[in-house]
């Protein structure tokens, strides 16, 4: 059978099985998955726990809704590979909130950072994202 444009069905090459290119591709795409699945927990746990006598608590509200938000539109530019603006507006949040959190893990040092685990785990989360986000579809 050819398909329409005197092609085979099956593409280019005329294996059944998927060749290391599309096993990759399947890789790259599930540990985008996981990064951005889990800087949405994180963000849903995080709110979760902020401490009710802390005065300051609307800004790690807001900064959980900033980074549920990113997890969100990287999740749907996963399923909508080929939508542009989902894509540029992916990148956008991801840069904004890796710079984000690389200047509060700067104002905070290196005793405070090494203590509080989570904040370096959620940047080095967002820097994946982000590179994810930019490289080009295989």
């Amino acid at each position: 059978m050819r398909a329409r444009g005197d092609r085979d069905l099956r593409g280019t090459d005329k294996g059944v099985a998927p060749g290391p290119r599309g096993v990759r591709r399947h890789l790259v795409r599930f540990l985008d998955l996981v990064c951005a699945g889990a800087i949405f927990l994180l963000a849903i746990a995080a709110s979760m726990f902020i401490p009710k006598t802390y005065i300051g608590r609307i800004w790690i509200f807001g900064t959980d809704l900033a980074l549920l938000f990113a997890a969100m539109l990287n999740l749907l530019r996963i399923q909508n590979e080929t939508m542009r603006g989902v894509k540029a507006f992916c990148i956008t949040a991801n840069f904004t909130m890796t710079a984000f959190f690389v200047a509060l893990l700067v104002s905070m040092g290196l005793s405070r950072m090494v203590s509080y685990a989570p904040i370096p785990g959620v940047a080095v989360l967002l820097v994946l994202e982000t590179a994810f986000s930019v490289r080009k579809n295989v």
